[in-house]
């Protein structure tokens, strides 16, 4: 930045050479005025697109590992399915066998107690899916008393939403990471225009060195060339 402000100073005192200054240099130095404009345009929107990528690419990352706490999450709540199902099946079992073996006497008020609450807990948590009814976030509605819907089918509708979001967040996370490497080719093309242009100030600032005006047209040719590699990265498509 500080040559740059150096060639601007040079580029206006050429411009504002004072009485009788050279027409040539006056027309030189404007160009080169011109010119750092466009470099500082076209280094500015560079630098964004650098900074875009790197907040692309972070994003991506973030979001593969939501996404990978989203899967263990699912894979704990599925568990939970596992071991309530298999509790309920024990319990189940267990009532078969009250019904098939002879009670012990002085054992009827222990059995008739645990058989209700088997039964009570098979009744509480034996839902099916297409039973549960979902919040705005597509998990399953509180209980009324306010508590977590854990029973069969809400584990079952929990664990599937939890892969959804997971599978979400893959396809977000490639999107960005899609949009970060399109971005960064911006950024090259960016890069390659600021190298043109700021070849063409130098040649611009040799034409005043030497007088020679083969070095100022090179100069306009080159920012003129970097304008359009510019003009190219910005509009260069997915």
């Amino acid at each position: 930045m500080a040559e740059l402000h150096e060639q601007l100073e040079e580029a206006e005192h050429a411009a504002h050479g004072g009485h009788g200054a050279d027409p040539f240099m006056n027309r030189v130095g404007m160009t080169m005025a011109l010119i750092a404009a466009g470099l500082a345009t076209v280094a500015l929107v560079g630098h964004r697109k650098h900074n875009g990528v790197l907040q692309l690419q972070g994003d991506a990352n973030r979001l593969l590992t939501e996404s990978a706490a989203l899967k263990v999450e699912s894979s704990n709540t599925f568990s939970r399915f596992q071991a309530k199902k298999g509790r309920m099946e024990e319990q189940d079992r267990a009532l078969t066998y009250t019904k098939l073996f002879t009670i012990s006497p002085g054992t009827e008020a222990l059995r008739e107690s645990e058989s209700k609450k088997w039964e009570g807990y098979i009744a509480k948590n034996k839902t099916s899916e297409k039973d549960i009814k979902t919040d705005e976030n597509g998990f399953p509605q509180k209980m009324e008393d306010g508590s977590e819907n854990d029973t069969l089918g809400a584990l079952i509708v929990t664990g599937k939403r939890q892969l959804q979001l997971a599978n979400e967040k893959i396809e977000q996370a490639n999107h960005a990471r899609e949009e970060g490497e399109h971005v960064h080719h911006q950024a090259d093309g960016l890069d390659w225009a600021h190298l043109t242009i700021e070849l063409g100030l130098v040649l611009c600032t040799v034409s005043i060195l030497t007088k020679k005006k083969i070095f100022w047209v090179g100069g306009i040719i080159s920012a003129l060339a970097g304008a359009g590699l510019a003009a190219s990265a910005l509009g260069l498509l997915h």
